[in-house]
């Protein structure tokens, strides 16, 4: 759900001390979402923080980091809670961790990312506990209790979903972002059952090489 009341401003004191590595904790979620990073790709990463991504993806991928702030080197800056902008890169993987939490209009940010990204492939997490939210007096924008309220919310800006995985609290999803499409919710799984096995990663992705096959020739396409 939303948060009521006025909109939230973004809270830029916040994310400065982000950027300067606050959240430690964060590196086990970067080194998940890593393993779904191939070394081709070219990784736009909304809401890169101190950049912890890019310390566990190849050193073959391009990695663009977006967030609020301009603290580190190369960093786009833009504040989606005011304005809706992209580097003007090429990009075919988005990643978005730890930071949808802390967008006002939600669907709107993901209406406006498929619209100018369809059929890139879309990494994003979720942490679906709002009363830890409270309890810990976070300055969230939004509280979706559940994958299945969340994914309702955006899911017509998604398709080939390849993966809905939980790690306690918090949810990982990588799908394709599609203008005017949408998906059904599927179950979602625990995480340990293909990102801490390579053999489980690797056999749950064969079972969806169509699609992912079939969205990297669309992308490599369009980068040509």
């Amino acid at each position: 759900m939303l948060a009521k009341g006025p909109k939230m401003q973004t809270d830029i004191d916040e994310w400065r001390s982000v950027a300067a590595g606050a959240q430690p904790g964060w590196e086990f979620r970067a080194g998940i979402i890593a393993k779904l990073i191939r070394a081709t790709d070219t990784v736009l990463d909304i809401g890169a923080g101190d950049q912890k991504l890019k310390k566990f993806i190849s050193p073959a991928c391009t990695y663009v980091p977006v967030d609020c702030v301009d603290d580190l080197p190369g960093t786009f800056v833009v504040d989606f809670n005011k304005e809706f902008r992209l580097p003007n890169v090429p990009f075919n993987v988005v990643v978005c961790a730890g930071s949808l939490e802390y967008i006002n209009d939600l669907a709107g940010f993901f209406r406006a990312l498929a619209a100018h990204a369809p059929d890139r492939q879309v990494i994003f997490t979720y942490f679906l506990n709002p009363e830890k939210w409270r309890r810990a007096g976070m300055k969230v924008h939004n509280n979706f209790a559940t994958g299945d309220a969340l994914l309702s919310h955006i899911n017509f800006a998604l398709s080939h979903v390849d993966i809905v995985a939980t790690r306690g609290d918090t949810i990982f999803v990588s799908a394709t972002l599609s203008a005017g499409g949408g998906v059904q919710w599927i179950n979602d799984r625990p995480i340990t059952d293909f990102l801490f096995a390579e053999r489980g990663i690797k056999k749950f992705i064969a079972k969806t090489a169509r699609s992912v096959r079939k969205r990297r020739n669309a992308i490599g396409r369009m980068l040509k």
